[in-house]
C-alpha cells in the first residue's frame, strides 16, 4: 500500500497538526480569559485630576481641578461598571482632593473641614458625619464602621503636633479617637483588623502596625532599623506594603523597593514583587487578588496582578505615568489612573471569574509583633507568559513520535 494513502498515517498527520496548532493557542487563550478589555471611563478636564474609589460594581470619581488664586474646583461622579452609565453627583462639598472611599451603597468623603456620608441609592442630602477635620490623611470605609487618619486641629491646642486615628460608627453615629504617638498616614480596614502607616520614629522611617477594634490592641510589623514601610492594605488577615530598605532612596532615580505581604495569623511575611532598582506604587489587595503598578520595565510604570491561589504574577497594562498610578482592586474590576495625551484618566479591565476568589474565613489566632521572616523561597513568584503551554507540547509531542515509530515498525 502507497504510504500517502496508508490510513494510519494520514491520522497520525492530522492529529499531529492539530496537536501542534492546539498546542500554540494555549498560552493566548489563558490570557484571553484572564482579562477583558481595557476601558477608558474617566477623563478630566485639562489641567485636572481624577481618583477614583471603587467596591461592589460602582467607582466613586472625584475631579480636582488645584489653583493658587482660588478659582480651584473640584466635582464628584458615580460610574456603574455594568451600565457603563457615569452621572455627577449634585453635592455642595465635593472632595477637596482625593480622601474619599465607597463600600456597597454607602459614600464617605472629605469636604473642605467636614467628613459626610451618601447614599448612592436613596439620593438624600449628605450627612455630616465630623466637623472641623483640618487635615487627613487617610480614610476608609468597610460595613458600618470608618476609619480616618488625620488631625482635629480644631479642639486642640497648638502645641499637639501629632495625628490620630478616629473610628464613626455608623450604628450609633459615635466618633471615638485614639491617640498615637507619631502621625499616623495610610489607613485600610478589614473586619476587626485596621492597618495603617506612622512615623512614630521619625521622618522617613514610617512602619506599619495593625490595631484589632475588638480590643483595641496594636501591633508593629515591621522593623524600624531595616528600612522603610509604607502604603499598607488588608483584606481578611492578609496585609500588603511597600518596603524600601534605602531610607535616602527618595532623592534617587531608582529604589531598591519590594512588595511584601504579611499573614498575621501565621506571622510569615514573603515578597510579592522585588525589581532591582524599580520603584513600586501603593498596592491594593482584595480576597486573593493583589495589584500595584511598578517600574521595573524602565521610565513609566506597569500595573501588575498577583494571584495568590495561583501563585502567580500577570501583567494588567503598560501606563503613560512617570510617578505612580493609583491602583485599586474591587472584586473582578482592576481600576488604576493613568496620563493619557496630557489628561487625566482613569481605567478598568475585568478579571475572568476564575481569579476571582471567594470570601475570607475569619480566623481568630494572635498577631504577633514583627514578623521579620520571609518565606520566598517557599513561594517563588511566577510570571505568566508564552511558556506556559510548552510543557504540554512537549509530552504531545513525545508521544507523537512514538506513535509514528509504531506505525513504522509495523510497516
Amino acid at each position: 500500500m502507497n504510504k500517502k494513502n496508508n490510513p494510519i498515517i494520514k491520522l497520525f498527520r492530522g492529529f499531529f497538526s492539530l496537536t501542534l496548532i492546539i498546542c500554540l493557542l494555549i498560552p493566548v487563550v489563558h490570557a484571553v480569559n484572564i482579562f477583558g478589555e481595557e476601558k477608558i471611563i474617566f477623563t478630566a478636564e485639562d489641567g485636572a485630576y481624577a481618583y477614583g474609589a471603587i467596591d461592589s460594581g460602582n467607582i466613586l470619581i472625584s475631579e480636582i481641578y488645584p489653583a493658587k488664586d482660588g478659582s480651584g474646583w473640584s466635582r464628584l461622579y458615580l460610574y456603574n461598571i455594568s451600565s457603563e452609565i457615569l452621572e455627577e453627583l449634585p453635592v455642595d462639598d465635593p472632595p477637596d482632593f482625593k480622601h474619599m472611599d465607597l463600600y456597597k451603597n454607602i459614600a464617605v468623603w472629605k469636604g473642605k473641614f467636614n467628613l459626610y456620608a451618601y447614599n448612592i441609592d436613596e439620593r438624600n442630602a449628605p450627612q455630616v458625619i465630623a466637623e472641623n477635620l483640618n487635615s487627613v490623611n487617610g480614610l476608609k470605609i468597610e460595613d458600618k464602621t470608618l476609619v480616618i487618619t488625620g488631625r482635629y486641629s480644631f479642639p486642640r491646642d497648638s502645641d499637639y503636633d501629632h495625628g490620630d486615628i478616629y473610628t464613626y460608627n455608623f450604628n450609633d453615629g459615635s466618633l471615638t479617637c485614639y491617640e498615637l504617638p507619631g502621625c499616623q498616614g495610610t489607613v485600610a480596614i478589614s473586619g476587626k483588623y485596621i492597618v495603617f502607616s506612622d512615623d512614630r520614629y521619625g521622618q522617613m522611617k514610617n512602619t506599619v502596625h495593625v490595631m484589632n477594634l475588638e480590643t483595641s490592641d496594636r501591633y508593629q510589623i515591621s522593623d524600624e532599623e531595616k528600612g522603610v514601610y509604607s502604603s499598607p492594605d488588608i483584606s481578611g488577615e492578609n496585609i500588603v506594603y511597600r518596603f524600601d530598605e534605602d531610607f535616602g532612596s527618595f532623592l534617587k532615580d531608582e529604589a531598591p523597593q519590594q512588595l511584601l505581604l504579611t499573614d498575621i495569623s501565621t506571622n510569615k511575611t514573603r515578597v510579592i514583587a522585588a525589581s532591582p532598582g524599580a520603584r513600586i506604587s501603593s498596592p491594593k489587595i482584595d480576597g486573593d487578588n493583589i495589584v500595584w503598578g511598578d517600574k521595573r520595565k524602565g521610565t513609566y510604570y506597569s500595573i501588575w496582578l498577583y494571584n495568590l491561589n495561583e501563585n502567580n504574577e500577570t501583567l494588567i497594562s503598560d501606563t503613560e505615568g512617570e510617578y505612580g498610578n493609583a491602583v485599586d482592586i474591587s472584586g473582578d474590576t482592576v481600576m488604576w489612573s493613568d496620563p493619557v495625551d496630557g489628561r487625566s484618566v482613569l481605567k478598568i479591565k475585568r478579571i475572568a471569574s476564575s481569579v476571582v476568589s471567594g470570601d475570607i474565613p475569619e480566623n481568630t489566632q494572635q498577631v504577633l509583633e514583627n514578623p521579620g521572616t520571609s518565606d520566598l523561597e517557599d513561594n517563588p513568584p511566577k510570571t505568566a507568559g508564552l511558556s506556559s503551554g510548552l510543557p504540554l507540547l512537549a509530552v504531545i509531542l513525545g508521544l507523537c513520535c512514538v506513535v509514528r515509530r509504531m506505525v513504522a515498525y509495523k510497516k
